[in-house]
């Protein structure tokens, strides 16, 4: 971020527009990576402004109907109870840049509360598309496939997005991509976890 940018993104804290901000670091050879990502709802209703989030931000303390997905589910997965831990929902394509590209990040967590948490990945590909992916990558989470309607129903507007609902299935935090979020998810999860 240059010295203008900083100047622009002050301004912005100062109008109370700024919804969410993180910053994470990350350390690759002898360099030291700070990313810093921020979201803004700008309240004019003339302004170009869209955030495809906002619809599920407004769903936070929401139960999220995850018996809806499953049922539209043609994996084979039914009857699955995903109450009782954590849980990360995130919905994706296997044409997705920004989706393939956090892969490792989300299996990372998976790694780290395997067991502690539940890890579903929701999308309208077909059963043997993600199959075929998940041949070529690795992607450790459940899977969730051909389920367009409920996706529909549900307003996806963007991908990938991110959901994390507590012990009791209700949305808690709704992330677009989580690369620059990833250690912050952790350390939620964790306070969850330890509830």
């Amino acid at each position: 971020m240059d010295f203008f940018q900083f100047e622009k993104y002050k301004k912005t804290l100062s109008t109370g527009l700024v919804i969410h901000n993180s910053v994470s670091t990350r350390t690759a050879q002898d360099s030291v990576i700070q990313t810093v990502k921020v979201t803004v709802v700008d309240s004019n209703p003339d302004s170009n402004y869209y955030d495809p989030f906002l619809v599920h931000r407004k769903k936070i303390g929401d139960r999220f109907p995850m018996e809806e997905f499953i049922a539209s589910d043609s994996s084979g997965i039914d009857d699955v109870d995903y109450t009782g831990k954590p849980t990360v929902v995130n919905f994706w394509f296997t044409r997705c840049g920004p989706c393939i590209i956090e892969i490792p990040y989300l299996n990372q967590l998976e790694e780290e509360f395997n067991g502690e948490v539940n890890f579903v990945a929701i999308t309208f590909d077909k059963d043997y598309v993600v199959n075929h992916f998940l041949d070529r990558k690795a992607f450790n989470f459940e899977h969730l496939t051909d389920v367009r309607p409920a996706i529909d129903a549900y307003d996806v507007q963007a991908f990938p997005m991110n959901l994390l609902l507590d012990k009791d299935g209700r949305i808690v935090q709704v992330y677009g991509d989580i690369i620059a979020e990833h250690l912050n998810l952790s350390a939620t999860l964790r306070e969850m976890v330890n509830e």
